[in-house]
């Protein structure tokens, strides 16, 4: 197999699984549409990087984010960063190139000098670090199907962004190059499509959408696709700089949103560590979306003392 083609199978594989498993997938959102808004067990409050932060002012400056994003409304403005992300980057199936250091001018420099492509993942961090730079809160959201941790192990990485306009939380994809919008064209977030695919409603993918700039992605197929993965979602408790990158004696908290249909017992927090790097993962589930997609507030903002 040609180098070539094992790249537009690692990259475009994630579109036939739907069709290859044979499984209904909407049929199984469908079934998973119950949470328990009376679930209020108290977990962590979300926080988001200051864009005072010095990292983060670092990277504003060392990729002219103010040109990148524009001057126009704030629409606009995170719509732009994205297109920027999704240019800049390649996706490349799970591929993290070997880049240990998990945050955006890491992994920016690593791909331009190595002429290489990352995953999903990535590709949302990147985006994540640069709208927290610019000042927007946002979050890099897990999206997984049912069975995540059985036999499907391919899951999705996109990212939200609180529009201060709007009052509420947009799905922005670096990955596709994706935003979904209704039969208004309004932006819409993962709560509301989920909603609406659930419901039998028409949500519409831009027609941009695609993979490294060079294979179109149909709305039919990226439904398809994020149908099987909108089952679950989890995301980092601290939308931060470099969170995500493991080091020692350091502490990452995650926060899990679990359908009731899920079915499977875990207990309301666990606990993890790994030994060789004195690294501990902390996990939280809720049943309520209501505190995983709660808006943020100025409080839930923090200056990162690094």
């Amino acid at each position: 197999m040609t180098k070539k083609l094992l790249i537009f199978f690692l990259i475009t594989i994630p579109f036939l699984l739907r069709a290859q498993g044979g499984a209904d997938y909407l049929k199984i959102l469908k079934k998973a549409g119950d949470y328990n808004n009376h679930d209020n067990r108290k977990i962590p409050a979300f926080t988001y990087q200051s864009a005072a932060d010095t990292q983060l002012v670092a990277l504003r400056k060392k990729y002219n984010l103010d040109s990148i994003a524009g001057y126009s409304n704030e629409e606009s403005r995170v719509l732009n960063l994205m297109h920027w992300v999704h240019n800049t980057i390649n996706h490349i199936g799970v591929s993290n190139g070997g880049i240990k250091e998990l945050n955006a001018d890491a992994i920016i420099t690593t791909t331009r000098a190595n002429k290489i492509g990352v995953s999903r993942k990535e590709l949302a961090t990147v985006l994540n670090d640069l709208y927290l730079a610019m000042g927007f809160k946002s979050r890099k959201i897990y999206c997984l199907p049912r069975d995540s941790a059985e036999n499907d192990a391919d899951f999705h990485v996109i990212n939200i962004v609180y529009l201060t306009s709007q009052k509420k939380w947009i799905w922005v994809d670096p990955t596709n190059d994706a935003y979904i919008m209704n039969r208004d064209g309004e932006l819409l977030n993962i709560e509301e499509v989920r909603k609406l695919l659930v419901n039998n409603k028409t949500v519409i993918v831009n027609p941009e959408a695609n993979l490294n700039r060079h294979e179109s992605v149909t709305e039919n197929e990226y439904l398809a696709y994020m149908e099987k993965n909108l089952y679950l979602f989890y995301c980092p408790l601290n939308s931060e700089y470099d969170y995500e990158t493991k080091s020692a004696n350091k502490t990452v908290t995650y926060i899990y949103l679990l359908p009731l249909d899920y079915g499977k017992t875990y207990a309301f927090k666990s606990e993890t560590n790994d030994k060789s790097l004195g690294l501990t993962n902390i996990i939280y589930r809720t049943n309520n979306p209501s505190l995983f997609w709660q808006e943020p507030t100025e409080k839930e903002s923090f200056k990162n003392s690094k």
